[in-house]
C-alpha cells in the first residue's frame, strides 16, 4: 500500500489513534493496579501494624496494672497469684513484641524505634522484677518487725510493771533512786521506740536509731546501779530487761527490722520512680511505632490521591490530543478529497455539453488522481472515436464511387462460392470431433465435481458440529462470568468488614490512650483504668467477630474460585475438540482443493475445446453468410448500386452533422484527413 494513497491514510490515521487509546488504557491499567498495591499495603500492613502496637500498648498496661494490685497487697500469701498474672501479661506482651518485630524484620526506618522498644521492655521487665522481689522481701521483713513489735510491748509492760513493784517495796533510797533512773530509762526508751515504729520515713529511722545508740549507754548503766542497789530485783526482771535491749540495740531486734524493712521499702520506692520513669519512656517508644503506621497510611494514602490525580491529568491530555490528531486528520483528508472532486465534476460537467476539450488537471499519486487520468484518457478516446467518424463520413462518400467496381467482381464471387462450400465441409467435420472432446471433458468435470460436493458436505458437518460446540462454549463463559460477578460481590462485602475493623482499631486505640491518661493521673488508687479497659475489650470482641466473617468470606470466595476454575477447564476441553473438529475441516478443505485443481485443468481442456470449436463454427457462419450473399446479390447487386451510393450519401451528411456537435482539442481538428488511394 502507497503512502499517498487516502485509503492508506485512513487506515493509518485510525491506527494511530487506536495506539493512543490503546496506550492510555494501559497507563491507566498500571494505574489503577499500583493504587490497588498500596491500598492493599495499608490493609495488609499498616491496619495489622496499628492493631498490633495498640495491643502491645495494652498488654503493657496490663503489666502495669498487675505491678499495681501486687504492690497493694497487704499480705505475703497473697503475691503468688498476682505474680502469676504479671508472668501471664508479660507471655502476652512478649507475643506482641515477636509479632511486630518479625512483621517490621526488614524495615529500616523502624529498626531503631524497634530495638528502643526491646531493650526498654526487656529493661523495664528487669526492673519490675526487682521491684516484685524487693517488695515481697519487705512484706516479709514487715511481718517479721509486726510480730517483733507485737512482742516488744507486753515486754515493756512487764518490765514497768515489775519494776513498779519493786519501788513500792524498796527499802532504802539508793534502791528507790536506782529503780526510778531505771523506770526513767525504760519510759523513755519505750516512748521513743513508739515514736520510730510508727515512722517511715528511712531519714527519721536512722535519726532514731542513732539517738538510741546513744541512750543504749545509759540504759546499760541503769540497769547495773539496779543490779547494785537491788540484786534481788534485777534478778527478777533480768529476762525482760535483755529482751527489751534486743529489741532495741540488737541486730536482730524489733527496731532494727522496722528500720531494715523502710529502707527496703525506700529502696522500693526509688526503684518504683524509675520503674515509672521507663515505662513512660516505654510507651513513648510504642506511640512512635503507632505513629509510624499512621503516618505510613497517610502516606500511601496521599500517593495513592496523588498518582489518580496524575492519572486523570494524563487521560485529559491524551484525550485533547486524540481529539486535535483526529481533527487534524478530517481537515487533511477533505482538503485531499475536495479538490480532486470538484476538478473531476468540472470535467464531467464539460463533457455533458459536449466539451472534449477540457482536462481533469489533478496530479495527486492517490485514487482521485487515478481518476483524473481515467477520465482524460477517456476524453482522449472520445475525441479519437468523433475525429474517426470524420474521416469515414468523408470515406463513405469514396465507398459509393466504388461500388460501381462491384460488377466487374461478381464472376470471381461465383468461384469463390464453390471453394467456400467446400471448406464448409471440412469445417464441419472438425465441429463433431471437437464437440466428443467437449462430451467427453463435460463428463469428466461432472463426477469431479460430485466428488467434490460431497466433500464439501462433509466439510458443512464437521463446521456445523465445530459451531455447536462454540455455543456450549459461549454458554459455559456466560456461567464463569456469572461466578466471577459473585466474587466481585463478596469482595466487596470483605471490604465493608475492613472498614468496621478499622473503625475499632480507631477506637481502641483512643480508649488506649484514655487508659494510659486515666492511669497517669490516679496513680494507685485510680478506679477509672478497669471502665477503660472493659471498653477495650468489647472493642476486642467486635474485632474477634469480624475477623471470624472475614474469615467467613475468604472461604466463600474460595469456593467460588474453584467453580470458576472448573467452568474454565471445561472451557478449554471443549476449545480442543473445536480444534480437532477444525483440523478435520482443514483436511476435507484440502481435498477439495486438489478436486477443484483437477476441475481447473479440465475446465481448461474444455475452454480449450469450445474455443476451437467456436472458430470453426464462426468459419462455417462466415462461409455460410458468403455463400448466401453471394448467392442472393449476385442478381440484385446492379439495382442496389445506385440505392447504396444514395445511402453512403445520406449516412455520410449525418455522420458529419453529428460530429460537428463535438468540440474536440486543438490537435485533432488540425490533423488532416486521409486520403483515399
Amino acid at each position: 500500500m502507497k503512502l499517498s494513497s487516502i485509503v492508506t491514510r485512513i487506515y493509518i490515521s485510525f491506527f494511530i489513534l487506536i495506539a493512543i487509546m490503546m496506550a492510555s488504557s494501559w497507563y491507566a491499567i498500571q494505574s489503577t493496579s499500583k493504587m490497588t498495591d498500596r491500598i492493599e499495603s495499608i490493609t495488609h500492613e499498616s491496619t495489622p501494624l496499628m492493631m498490633h502496637t495498640s495491643a502491645l500498648t495494652i498488654a503493657f498496661l496490663d503489666i502495669n496494672r498487675s505491678l499495681t494490685r501486687y504492690l497493694a497487697a497487704m499480705y505475703i500469701d497473697e503475691l503468688e497469684p498476682l505474680a502469676t498474672d504479671i508472668k501471664t501479661k508479660n507471655a502476652y506482651y512478649h507475643t506482641e513484641e515477636q509479632w511486630i518485630s518479625q512483621h517490621l524484620e526488614f524495615n529500616t526506618s523502624t529498626q531503631e524505634t524497634l530495638s528502643i522498644i526491646k531493650s526498654g521492655s526487656a529493661e523495664v521487665l528487669k526492673q519490675i522484677a526487682n521491684v516484685t522481689d524487693l517488695y515481697e522481701q519487705f512484706l516479709d521483713l514487715k511481718d517479721q518487725d509486726d510480730f517483733q513489735q507485737s512482742k516488744f510491748q507486753p515486754i515493756v509492760n512487764q518490765l514497768t510493771s515489775d519494776l513498779v513493784s519493786g519501788l513500792s517495796n524498796a527499802s532504802n533510797s539508793n534502791e528507790r533512786a536506782a529503780i526510778q533512773g531505771l523506770l526513767s530509762q525504760l519510759s523513755v526508751l519505750s516512748v521513743d521506740a513508739n515514736k520510730a515504729f510508727s515512722m517511715q520515713d528511712i531519714v527519721e529511722l536512722n535519726a532514731s536509731k542513732r539517738n538510741f545508740s546513744s541512750r543504749q549507754e545509759r540504759f546499760q548503766q541503769a540497769v547495773d546501779v539496779l543490779r547494785t542497789a537491788s540484786p534481788a530485783l534485777s534478778r527478777s526482771t533480768e529476762q525482760a530487761t535483755k529482751l527489751f535491749s534486743t529489741h532495741l540495740f540488737s541486730k536482730s531486734g524489733a527496731m532494727s527490722l522496722h528500720i531494715k524493712a523502710y529502707d527496703l521499702f525506700d529502696q522500693l520506692s526509688t526503684q518504683r520512680a524509675h520503674l515509672t520513669t521507663l515505662i513512660d519512656t516505654h510507651l513513648t517508644a510504642i506511640q512512635q511505632l503507632s505513629d509510624y503506621a499512621d503516618s505510613s497510611t497517610k502516606t500511601v494514602e496521599t500517593e495513592a490521591i496523588t498518582s489518580a490525580h496524575h492519572v486523570v491529568s494524563v487521560l485529559i491530555g491524551v484525550l485533547i490530543s486524540s481529539i486535535l490528531i483526529a481533527l487534524v486528520i478530517a481537515i487533511r483528508l477533505a482538503t485531499s478529497v475536495r479538490r480532486p472532486s470538484k476538478q473531476v465534476q468540472n470535467a464531467l460537467e464539460h463533457l455533458a455539453q459536449k466539451d472534449l476539450s477540457a482536462k481533469v488537471e489533478c496530479q495527486s499519486r492517490n485514487e482521485f488522481g487515478s481518476i483524473a487520468n481515467k477520465v482524460n484518457l477517456v476524453l482522449e478516446h472520445l475525441s479519437d472515436v468523433i475525429f474517426q467518424l470524420r474521416s469515414s463520413a468523408d470515406q463513405l462518400n469514396q465507398a459509393s464511387i466504388e461500388n460501381q467496381q462491384t460488377s466487374d467482381q461478381l464472376t470471381e464471387d461465383i468461384t469463390r462460392q464453390t471453394m467456400q462450400t467446400t471448406q464448409v465441409a471440412t469445417a464441419m467435420k472438425q465441429i463433431e470431433c471437437a464437440v466428443k472432446e467437449i462430451a467427453q471433458s463435460a463428463n469428466d468435470t461432472l463426477s469431479t465435481v460430485t466428488e467434490a460436493v460431497d466433500l464439501s458436505s462433509q466439510g458443512q458437518s464437521a463446521i456445523n458440529a465445530n459451531a455447536n460446540l462454540l455455543g456450549t462454549l459461549s454458554s459455559r463463559l456466560s456461567e464463569s462470568t456469572a461466578t466471577i460477578e459473585e466474587l466481585e460481590q463478596e469482595v466487596a462485602s470483605i471490604e465493608t468488614i475492613l472498614e468496621v475493623i478499622s473503625g475499632i482499631s480507631e477506637q481502641t486505640n483512643l480508649l488506649a490512650l484514655n487508659a494510659a491518661i486515666e492511669a497517669a493521673r490516679a496513680g494507685e488508687q485510680g478506679r477509672g483504668f478497669s471502665v477503660v479497659a472493659d471498653e477495650v475489650r468489647v472493642l476486642a470482641a467486635k474485632t474477634t467477630n469480624s475477623t471470624f466473617e472475614i474469615k467467613q468470606k475468604i472461604e466463600q470466595l474460595q469456593t467460588s474460585t474453584e467453580f470458576a476454575v472448573s467452568q474454565i477447564n471445561l472451557c478449554a476441553h471443549d476449545m480442543n475438540q473445536c480444534i480437532t473438529q477444525a483440523g478435520s475441516v482443514e483436511q476435507n478443505l484440502k481435498g477439495i482443493h486438489l478436486l477443484l485443481n483437477d476441475i481447473e485443468n479440465r475446465s481448461t481442456n474444455i475452454a480449450s475445446a469450445t474455443t476451437e470449436h467456436q472458430s470453426v463454427a464462426s468459419e462455417v457462419t462466415s462461409s455460410v453468410n458468403d455463400i448466401f450473399k453471394l448467392s442472393e446479390s449476385s442478381a440484385d447487386k446492379f439495382k442496389s448500386l445506385t440505392q447504396h451510393g444514395l445511402s453512403l450519401e445520406q449516412m455520410a451528411e449525418k455522420q458529419l452533422t453529428l460530429t460537428a456537435n463535438f468540440k474536440l482539442p486543438l490537435d485533432k481538428r488540425l490533423v488532416p484527413l486521409p486520403e483515399l488511394k
